[in-house]
């Protein structure tokens, strides 16, 4: 999503485990709304395991970005599952080229 002439990331993975799911929310809207565009979200199997084992050895960084909110992402998906309309890619890019 462009704000403020700066592409922000808005598709899923790891931003959408770390922005709050609202901010997450109100950027796939403006997405759909303003841009007129079906917003794509993907995330990694990973993602929904909140007790997957801890690596050990890996630097804060990488701890962070790894596991920040595992937990919430359950719930998250739940309500972007409910607050959106969503399709498989191939229909939607087909019915857009007709």
């Amino acid at each position: 999503m462009n704000l403020l002439g700066r592409n922000i990331p808005v598709g899923g993975g790891g931003y959408f485990r770390l922005w709050p799911y609202a901010v997450s929310r109100w950027f796939i809207q403006r997405v759909n709304e303003k841009d007129q565009r079906s917003a794509v979200f993907y995330f990694h199997p990973w993602e929904i395991d909140p007790d997957q084992p801890r690596q050990k050895g890996i630097n804060l960084k990488v701890r962070f970005r790894h596991y920040l909110n595992l937990d919430l992402m359950e719930e998250r998906l739940t309500n972007l599952l409910n607050d959106f309309g969503w399709g498989r890619m191939d229909q939607i890019f087909l019915e857009k080229n007709r």
